[in-house]
């Protein structure tokens, strides 16, 4: 408004018209990339806004503030505009102040070097008579980039609360043992982790495997080949000087005392419980390897706290004490699978781990109702899935009850089926699926798996009991010439109109569970890790 006082010192302030192309970045690229508390600035200059959405978001909220009644902006953004936490902070917000979106191309490849899917979207400060989808007029455009009204997303609901979470996030390949790692001077060599084992038994109750995304999707039997480093929250080492009658001492010195030790991580001389330092052939490795990258971060905990994950996730290790095995879904893929594995590893943060190992619970997550959901409410990255709970999860109205004998039983045989293909193929989930999805593969293998898959689905909508829409479930090949959606073509799978209705559904049914559990008093969330801790 200084720069441009004629702009908006008049009857109409504001400007016609804004476009732009604004910086695509992350929360943590925003953070690490920005001064102290720009973040925190931007959620108090957009109120509302989420801290995990991306910057683009606030470039909307921005430029929409600044326009005249009427006036239009066109931006280029990332394709998660749409979705999840940026959609919340972003469109959904304009919408709400009388934006109407009018025209999107939501998947526009960039014409340059960079391998990146962008949306171009223009939004109206008023009404717009007749939006354009994709070159094709609709009734409306919705926050989300789709035709329709809903805008919102559906609520989280307290049955699913802290059951399924985000992986451990390492910060450091250090912690690993890690061949192909290890020849680039990040990690320890796997050879050295059996020595230090052979060298000292106890160097084993701090080892575990290791299991990335990676691993679930190209492994035909989701098999580890690293290792990691875990101490989880152990302090660092004990101090002979100290003794812990000054930790029970109630002086603001004492309290001020006290706090800075378990910052640094140090512990009384008689402090009774384990330290890091009582592991100190692991330790010297992570200080090593890890300590000088943690050395530059931003955030207290990261740098002062190296000898810990970055993100530890507490829920996660609470929720499978007790379990024998999870269901584990990687969290970046072309397909959204879930497969059963032991505990007593440690998944990274390109996973995502329910802790449940109900075989009807699996089946519902592999079956197309969920993967319906999962495709309209979850967030991508370029044209893979970004399965985040709170997205998907913790807001998916699952069939009450769920462990019905025809559900249970028809999983267990498709995913026994298919553990049994990808081993005697020798191929992991990615290749399985994209003949599973290939229309000129009629291998029986596939066909079978094809079959059973069908049936797995009928089963989950029959426990629903939506026996009409059993009835009438025909998956077909789709392609350009029958699916406008481009997350659907090349798929087997239901037509548009057929998700439409079972999305529908699902969408009545979490309002009334929301206003069941709000009139119960009940939580709708607890935390899943996806969030820093």
């Amino acid at each position: 408004e200084v720069e441009f006082p004629e702009v908006f010192a008049g009857a109409e302030p504001g400007f016609n018209a804004m476009v732009g192309n604004p910086p695509f970045a992350g929360k943590n690229t925003l953070i690490n990339g920005s001064r102290e508390h720009y973040l925190d600035w931007l959620q108090t200059l957009h109120v509302g806004a989420h801290g995990n959405a991306d910057l683009v978001a606030h470039f909307f909220r921005r430029a929409f503030a600044l326009l005249r009644a009427d006036g239009c902006l066109g931006l280029i953004a990332t394709n998660t505009v749409g979705q999840g936490d940026t959609r919340e902070s972003g469109l959904r917000a304009v919408i709400a102040s009388g934006g109407a979106i009018a025209r999107v191309t939501r998947r526009l490849p960039w014409p340059g070097e960079a391998a990146v899917v962008v949306s171009v979207v223009n939004v109206r400060k008023g009404e717009v008579a007749l939006p354009i989808l994709d070159e094709r007029p609709v009734r409306r455009i919705s926050a989300y980039l789709v035709e329709g009204d809903l805008d919102a997303s559906p609520a989280s609901l307290a049955a699913n609360a802290g059951t399924a979470f985000v992986g451990m996030y390492l910060l450091g390949l250090g912690f690993t043992f890690d061949d192909e790692a290890a020849a680039k001077g990040k990690a320890s060599p796997v050879a050295e982790m059996h020595r230090l084992i052979a060298k000292d038994p106890r160097n084993a109750e701090r080892i575990f495997p290791y299991l990335g995304g990676e691993e679930v999707n190209t492994s035909p039997t989701h098999a580890h080949h690293r290792w990691c480093v875990d101490f989880n929250d152990l302090p660092l080492r004990r101090d002979p000087s100290l003794r812990s009658w000054f930790l029970n001492e109630g002086t603001e010195a004492c309290d001020k005392r006290r706090r800075e030790w378990r910052r640094d991580g140090i512990m009384p001389g008689d402090y009774p419980g384990p330290v890091a330092a009582d592991w100190p052939d692991l330790l010297e490795i992570v200080e090593r390897l890890v300590k000088p990258e943690r050395n530059p971060q931003k955030r207290d905990a990261l740098r002062k706290r190296w000898w810990q994950y970055a993100e530890k996730r507490p829920g996660l290790r609470a929720a499978v004490t007790g379990l024998g095995h999870v269901i584990v879904a990687p969290r970046v893929t072309q397909y959204p699978n879930f497969v059963v594995l032991p505990v007593g590893r440690m998944f990274n943060e390109k996973t995502i781990i329910i802790a449940d190992d109900r075989p009807a619970r699996l089946g519902m997550l592999q079956s197309r109702v969920s993967e319906a959901w999962i495709r309209f409410f979850t967030s991508t990255m370029k044209d893979d899935l970004n399965y985040a709970p709170s997205d998907c999860f913790e807001n998916l109205p699952f069939p009450d009850p769920l462990d019905t004998n025809r559900l249970t039983a028809a999983a267990a045989e498709y995913h026994d089926h298919r553990a049994a293909l990808m081993v005697a193929r020798n191929q992991g989930l990615t290749k399985t699926y994209n003949r599973f999805h290939d229309a000129q593969d009629k291998s029986p293998d596939i066909v079978r798996l094809r079959g059973l898959h069908h049936e797995l689905d009928l089963a989950v909508l029959g426990t629903y009991g939506w026996d009409d829409l059993a009835a009438t479930a025909a998956p077909e090949f789709l392609t350009e010439a029958n699916e406008p959606d481009h997350r659907y073509q090349g798929r087997l799978f239901w037509p548009a109109l057929f998700r439409e209705e079972v999305l529908a559904r699902l969408l009545d049914l979490n309002r009334a569970r929301a206003e069941e559990e709000r009139h119960c008093g009940l939580s709708p969330r607890l935390p899943t890790g996806e969030e820093e801790e």
